[in-house]
């Protein structure tokens, strides 16, 4: 399924696998003129490449390497003949990515067809604006951000979920993450393009809001390790019970994850 919603220059597809008659979750792509931000995955591929075929789209910009951000690669290179990009670090996972995927995963997005983008600039350019790349690490090392500057334009993939984001795999750097949008946040953007295809504006407030909490959560983590406390038991201390993600997820998606993130490094 796919929706399609205009956003002053900037065209949003919101896209997810469809169960039952609902959407259990979605990703998204962007396009700046000719240029493509993400791909989706690979359960709606076919229906995106249909969805953007006489849009003129030149080449898709991937921020990392996750199956629901490239998924769509493969299908919009040979069907629509466009160039790929992306970070260097993803070059070697989108050849050979991961199709040892979680239960979930599979469900929700499928195993990304390989891809062999060239690696990303500093700068992305269409006739009318220049994109900054910006590496954001913290949700995977390879995650980069998309910045207009002249229209305060940023478009943030995972970097930025929610005001209060409470779970996270067990590979996600929550000090990372906040270092990065701190990084963000100091370029003043004025709208955030989500990874799930939440436009957020105005972006300061959402962007302090989820600085603040992190700072608290890091704070409180670190209290708490002093006090010999151990992550399962933080989460009893702090969330009074385990997020029902857990048990969806495999046990990727937790608070555990979230607060043992907050240990890295401190």
């Amino acid at each position: 399924m796919i929706e399609i919603s205009g956003h002053g220059p900037v065209t949003r597809f919101k896209m997810g696998r469809e169960l039952n008659g609902q959407v259990m979750y979605w990703c998204a792509a962007y396009l700046v003129e000719d240029v493509l931000i993400d791909s989706g995955c690979v359960h709606t591929a076919g229906e995106l490449a249909r969805a953007l075929e006489g849009r003129g789209v030149r080449a898709v910009v991937n921020s990392h390497h996750h199956e629901d951000h490239i998924g769509g690669n493969a299908i919009l290179a040979e069907r629509l003949g466009v160039e790929l990009f992306a970070p260097a670090a993803a070059l070697e996972r989108l050849a050979s990515p991961d199709q040892e995927l979680y239960p979930y995963q599979m469900l929700m997005w499928g195993p990304a067809p390989p891809s062999r983008p060239q690696p990303l600039g500093t700068q992305v350019r269409t006739a009318s604006y220049c994109l900054e790349v910006i590496p954001a690490p913290g949700h995977t090392d390879d995650l980069v951000v998309f910045h207009e500057p002249e229209q305060g334009w940023a478009f943030v993939s995972d970097l930025w979920v929610a005001p209060r984001q409470k779970t996270s795999r067990d590979h996600e750097n929550s000090r990372q993450i906040l270092a990065s949008q701190k990084a963000l946040a100091a370029r003043e953007p004025k709208v955030m393009f989500t990874g799930m295809g939440d436009v957020v504006a105005p972006a300061g407030p959402a962007l302090a809001e989820s600085i603040a909490w992190l700072e608290e959560m890091a704070r409180k983590v670190a209290e708490l390790a002093v006090r010999g406390m151990e992550p399962p038991d933080m989460v009893k201390e702090l969330f009074e019970r385990e997020s029902s993600l857990m048990a969806l997820t495999q046990n990727q998606l937790s608070y555990e994850n979230f607060l043992r993130s907050l240990l890295k490094g401190a």
